[in-house]
């Protein structure tokens, strides 16, 4: 079991907060985000303009950015289906969490984990890039003074899988093999 340590983790009394209310509004915020993202993202609708407004007000307009970079990472990277829900879902997926705590963890410079808890759903190289790119989105979440509290609770609770490096590739096949040109 991995432990970490940080002073501003919060216990609660509930194993693990499954409800938008039992957020910080920074966690509100951010989670929020992901799911308008991922709804516009499914919907096909663009979700700059509203992501945009809510950052400005916010103070913190150079997350959009970052979390654009890192949600799309996510869907050009997955290595299986990732539980972010639909905007109305008062519950809270591992996935979610997992995402949440990731950038807490960035925030409070205790990243090291980070990478191993992304390989739960990311390819192994997607999992390495991400690590930086969360990275970035977390310092500007900081700086913006949208701190994600670690919960330690939380964190026990999801599963670090470890990135392996070596085990060769598998190529996929997007395109044509016809139409496709080499430069």
């Amino acid at each position: 079991m991995t432990t970490f340590k940080h002073t501003q983790t919060m216990n609660s009394e509930k194993s693990v907060p499954d409800s938008l209310t039992d957020l910080s509004w920074s966690e509100q915020l951010t989670l929020w985000s992901m799911r308008y993202w991922s709804d516009g993202f499914r919907q096909n609708y663009s979700p700059y303009e509203t992501l945009r407004e809510a950052y400005s007000r916010t103070r913190c307009p150079g997350a959009l950015m970052a979390l654009d970079n890192f949600l799309s990472l996510v869907v050009a990277g997955h290595s299986r289906v990732i539980d972010i829900r639909c905007l109305c879902c008062e519950g809270i997926s591992e996935d979610e969490w997992c995402l949440l705590q990731s950038l807490a963890l960035a925030q409070s410079d205790c990243g090291g984990q980070i990478k191993e808890m992304l390989s739960g759903f990311l390819e192994p190289a997607t999992a390495r890039v991400a690590q930086s790119v969360i990275i970035g989105w977390a310092k500007e979440l900081r700086e913006g003074g949208l701190i994600l509290p670690l919960r330690s609770r939380v964190l026990e609770t999801i599963p670090l899988t470890h990135v392996v490096e070596g085990r060769g590739i598998t190529l996929r096949v997007y395109t044509n093999p016809q139409t496709a040109t080499l430069h």
